[in-house]
C-alpha cells in the first residue's frame, strides 16, 4: 500500500443548542457516521480536550477507518462491535499506512516523527477504549482479565511502532527565591487599612495582574484555563474548590480568538489566601477592582471585556521584565506540579490524585513530577 487515494472519511461540525461546535466523523461519500469513533468522541474524549484537538483526533481515526476499508476490507464499526480484535499484522499495516502520503501525490509529505507518534497515540487510545463493550456497544467477549491483557498487548505493540521523537526540553519550575522576588515586585502591602501596590502597572490592572499570577501558581492552571474562568466557576459558601470548565464555543465569549481549555474538567481546591485575594478583586471599587460589564469571565480589561490571549502573554512578559525573573505562564504550572508532587509522592494513590488535579488525560504526563519528587527524597 504505497499510494493512498483521497480520504474516505471527513470531519464535520455540528452546532448544538448550547452553541458548542461538536466535531463528528462521517463517511465522505454518504455522510454516514462512524459509529464507534463518534461514540468515543462524545462519551470519552469530548470532555478531555478542546474542540479543535478533538477534530484532529477524529481525522486520525478517519485514517484508521479508511485503512480498514482499503487494506483488510472490513467495516470497522461492525468488526469492533462484534468483539473481534485486530491482529499484529493488521496493526503494523495501519502504522505503515499512517506514515504514507494520503493523497497519492508526491506533493504531500510523509508525517514527521512527532505527528506520526501522536497519531499512533490517538489510535491506540481509541482501540483500547473500544475493547470494552460498555463503551463501544455490541458483544462483550472479553473477561476483565482478558480485557486488561489485551490493553497491555496494544500498548506494547504501539510502543514498538513509534519512532521515538525527541522530547522538548524541560521547563524549569520557579524556586522560592524567584517567587519571592516576583511578589516583591507586584504584590500589594497593607498599610493603615489600605492596599498599596508597586507602580509596575496602571491602577486599573495592578490587582488583576497580581491575582492572575497567584491564581496560576496556586491552582496550576494553563493560560487558557485561567482566561476561561467565570465568576460562576468560583466556590460559594463553605466550598473551596474552583471549577475548571471547558465552555467550548461559548456565545458569551466575545474574544476573536477563544482561549482553549486543553485539559479535563475538574475542581481544584484553592488556598484561603487565594480566595481572599479573589474576593478583594471582586469587591474593591474601581479603578483597583474588577471592571463592571456584561462579561461573565473573571479576568477582564478595564472596559469589562474578557482578557485576550495576547494581552495575557504581554502581562507575563511585563512581570518577568519588572521582576528580573525569566518565566512564563506554563512555568507556574510546572512549579505547582513539582510542589504538589512532593506532597503526594508517598501516598498510595498520589499519581492518580495529581493527574486528576492537573487535568492530564495521559498518566505519563504527571508521572515525571512524581519521579522527580522521589529522586529529591533520595538525595
Amino acid at each position: 500500500m504505497t499510494s493512498n487515494p483521497a480520504p474516505r472519511f471527513s470531519v464535520i461540525r455540528l452546532v448544538l443548542a448550547t452553541g458548542e461546535r461538536l466535531p463528528c466523523l462521517v463517511q465522505t461519500s454518504t455522510w454516514l457516521p462512524a459509529r464507534v469513533a463518534n461514540r468515543w468522541a462524545l462519551r470519552y474524549r469530548r470532555n478531555r480536550v478542546q474542540s479543535s484537538t478533538l477534530a484532529e483526533n477524529l481525522r486520525v481515526l478517519g485514517k484508521l477507518y479508511s485503512w480498514a476499508m482499503l487494506g483488510p476490507r472490513i467495516d470497522l464499526d461492525d468488526f469492533l462491535c462484534s468483539g473481534q480484535l485486530l491482529n499484529v499484522r493488521q496493526m503494523e499495516s495501519f502504522a505503515l499506512y499512517v506514515r504514507e502520503p494520503q493523497n497519492g501525490s508526491a506533493s504531500y509529505d510523509y508525517l514527521d516523527s512527532g505527528c506520526y507518534d501522536n497519531a499512533l497515540s490517538v489510535a491506540e487510545d481509541f482501540l483500547k477504549w473500544s475493547l470494552d463493550a460498555s463503551n463501544r456497544g455490541g458483544r462483550n467477549v472479553l473477561t476483565f482479565k482478558k480485557l486488561a491483557l489485551e490493553r497491555s498487548r496494544i500498548e506494547l505493540l504501539f510502543e514498538q511502532f513509534r519512532s521515538g521523537a525527541a522530547h522538548s526540553s524541560r521547563i524549569e519550575p520557579l524556586d522560592e527565591n524567584q517567587i519571592s522576588q516576583i511578589r516583591r515586585t507586584i504584590a500589594p502591602t497593607r498599610i493603615d487599612g489600605q492596599w498599596i501596590f508597586h507602580k509596575a502597572f496602571s491602577p486599573e490592572t495592578r490587582l488583576r495582574n497580581w491575582l492572575m499570577f497567584e491564581t496560576a501558581l496556586d491552582l496550576g492552571l494553563r493560560r487558557g484555563e485561567m482566561l476561561k474562568l467565570k465568576i460562576s466557576s468560583l466556590p460559594r459558601g463553605s466550598e473551596t474548590g474552583v471549577r475548571v470548565i471547558r465552555f467550548p464555543d461559548d456565545p458569551e465569549d466575545t474574544r476573536t480568538v477563544e482561549p482553549a481549555v486543553k485539559t479535563a474538567e475538574r475542581v481544584i481546591p484553592a488556598s484561603r489566601d487565594l480566595l481572599r485575594s479573589i474576593n478583594l478583586y471582586l469587591t474593591t471599587p474601581r479603578p483597583l477592582g474588577r471592571s463592571f460589564g456584561k462579561s461573565p469571565y473573571l479576568f477582564v480589561t478595564r472596559t469589562g471585556a474578557p482578557l485576550s490571549i495576547d494581552r495575557a502573554a504581554d502581562i507575563i512578559e511585563d512581570i518577568a521584565a519588572y521582576s528580573g525573573v525569566k518565566f512564563s505562564w506554563h512555568s507556574l504550572r510546572h512549579t505547582w506540579a513539582e510542589s504538589l508532587a512532593e506532597t503526594l509522592c508517598n501516598e498510595p494513590n498520589g499519581l492518580d490524585h495529581l493527574q486528576w488535579l492537573g487535568g492530564w488525560t495521559n498518566p505519563e504526563s504527571p508521572k515525571r513530577y512524581i519521579q522527580n519528587a522521589i529522586a529529591k527524597q533520595d538525595l
